[in-house]
């Protein structure tokens, strides 16, 4: 176990600080970020004083780490279907919920200081009353692949949950049924990965699994089924990504400047990044912090992003004109033989269309009828995109830019590949805590541990390590926590392992 520092200096001891609260002195300039920076500094693994309880049962990785709101309680996800409660105050094991899914345990959110919500790989939410532990209160069904991210919207009331099926829902807790009816389906795309909500509500985060992210500000849950119902990301960013306008995009370009559920895109990597694994919002909705995997796993990178609204005139210019090439194809004449259109839909259908397409086929076949082995938007041979265009004609050939959004990075161990590394930020929002290797890195945004607001760079920057904690763990660190009342911190290895962070000033 070894532990490394940064030559950090500060001149507040001890008894300046006691003594100043004690007078309730007026605090300088900079006092909050020196402050901060010994604070962090100094954070190092603390033991607790009563012994540990050790289950016959292993538990696998801890996939994820979750204290309750006020701070009391730790709930850890495990890999092997099973939940662990502590205390946080002393680190006493409390109890494990064995068998709490079918499968492993993704996630933990507490969506107030009594229920706690979990997801799992066998496709189901669990909700958890922590004063009555034998069962679920309540399980929620309706994603066919695993779901891995749960996030609380106190805003409208309700849960959000994603999933490897490439949809997200919106949960309604107040009502008493546990139907289909229980649910919204809000957007549906291939590649999703996570999503997260800033903690007013007012804006998402979708990372992806094609190297890009999404934001969608001015978030309205209940009207976004209605409004991106028809819209495929994949589609708008391949047309990026080539340079050449399809209809299937372009008409969709009035979502990124919708005063309801705007969109905008997110892809100033420093590497090329393939898969957006975890995502977390800064406290005060400020910026995204992201790990990302380059292609065969070959880098892992930590990013942070702002993610807050610009200036309209930003928006306004940041558009790319693509002349067509050649004159507009025309129908051809009836005595010419039609040739087959290409629709760009084919390739980015969800799990869900396809099956519908399977099983519509079945049918036909069963029924005699012929059919083509195409799967399309089924827009293809209509009028609708000329329709469209006469209404928008600056559309046609007009493709939305992505601003550049990077602020700080830093490149981090490419170990443990294939599990997720859940990242997180301190509740000031001033540090990171980052899986690195067997242990944590403690990242700031400069060396003065300043909060973002104050050092934002004219440029992307480099991320400024505080402290290194190598081999803490037995096995490779894939998740990490703040407390959201005290100066604590924990983290979760692949091992079962969970390590405790104190400052020692």
């Amino acid at each position: 176990m070894s532990r490394t520092t940064n030559d950090i200096s500060y001149s507040l001891t001890n008894y300046d600080i006691i003594r100043n609260r004690e007078i309730g002195s007026r605090t300088k300039i900079g006092y909050e970020d020196e402050l901060s920076r010994k604070i962090y500094y100094n954070m190092d693994a603390s033991e607790s004083s009563i012994p540990s309880e050790k289950d016959s049962t292993d538990q696998g990785g801890i996939f994820n780490l979750e204290f309750s709101l006020d701070g009391r309680l730790l709930v850890a996800a495990c890999e092997e279907k099973s939940v662990l409660i502590y205390d946080a105050s002393n680190q006493r094991f409390i109890k494990k919920l064995n068998n709490a899914h079918r499968r492993c345990v993704n996630c933990v959110r507490f969506l107030d200081n009594n229920t706690f919500a979990t997801c799992s790989d066998d496709g189901t939410i669990k909700l958890w009353d922590i004063r009555h532990l034998k069962v679920a209160s309540r399980t929620l069904q309706g994603h066919s692949n695993w779901v891995k991210n749960i996030e609380y919207s106190e805003k409208e009331k309700v849960m959000v949950t994603s999933a490897f099926d490439g949809s997200i829902y919106a949960w309604d807790l107040k009502s008493p049924t546990e139907n289909s009816a229980l649910y919204n389906k809000v957007f549906v795309m291939t590649g999703l990965m996570r999503t997260k909500l800033t903690p007013d509500g007012s804006k998402m985060i979708i990372a992806t699994t094609n190297g890009y992210m999404i934001i969608v500000h001015d978030l309205n849950l209940s009207m976004m089924s209605n409004d991106m119902k028809t819209f495929r990301p994949n589609v708008y960013r391949l047309m990026q990504v080539s340079e050449q306008t399809f209809p299937a995009g372009t008409m969709f370009n009035y979502l990124f400047t919708t005063s309801r559920n705007r969109l905008e895109f997110i892809d100033d990597f420093p590497n090329e990044a393939e898969v957006i694994s975890s995502v977390q919002i800064h406290p005060m909705g400020w910026c995204a912090l992201s790990r990302n995997v380059s292609a065969e796993d070959r880098e892992e990178w930590t990013c942070v992003h702002d993610i807050q609204m610009r200036d309209q005139q930003e928006y306004d210019d940041a558009y790319s004109y693509i002349d067509p090439e050649g004159p507009e194809a025309e129908d051809p004449p009836d005595d010419e033989p039609a040739t087959r259109l290409t629709d760009i839909w084919m390739g980015f259908t969800t799990n869900e269309q396809t099956e519908r397409f399977r099983e519509q086929n079945r049918t036909n076949i069963e029924q005699g009828r012929s059919f083509m082995g195409v799967i399309n938007s089924g827009l293809i041979g209509h009028n609708y995109y000329t329709r469209h265009f006469e209404q928008r004609p600056e559309d046609k050939y007009r493709i939305v830019k992505n601003l550049p959004r990077l602020t700080h990075s830093i490149k981090e161990l490419a170990v443990g590949k294939g599990y997720i590394k859940e990242l997180c930020f301190s509740t000031d929002g001033r540090v990171i805590c980052s899986p690195y290797g067997k242990g944590v890195r403690l990242l700031a945004f400069n060396e003065q541990c300043q909060e973002i607001c104050c050092c934002v760079p004219d440029k992307p920057k480099e991320l400024y390590t505080i402290v290194t904690m190598k081999d803490y763990h037995t096995d490779v660190v894939v998740s990490c926590k703040f407390n959201p009342r005290h100066y604590q911190m924990v983290s979760g290895c692949l091992g079962g392992d969970i390590v405790w962070y104190t400052p020692f000033l």
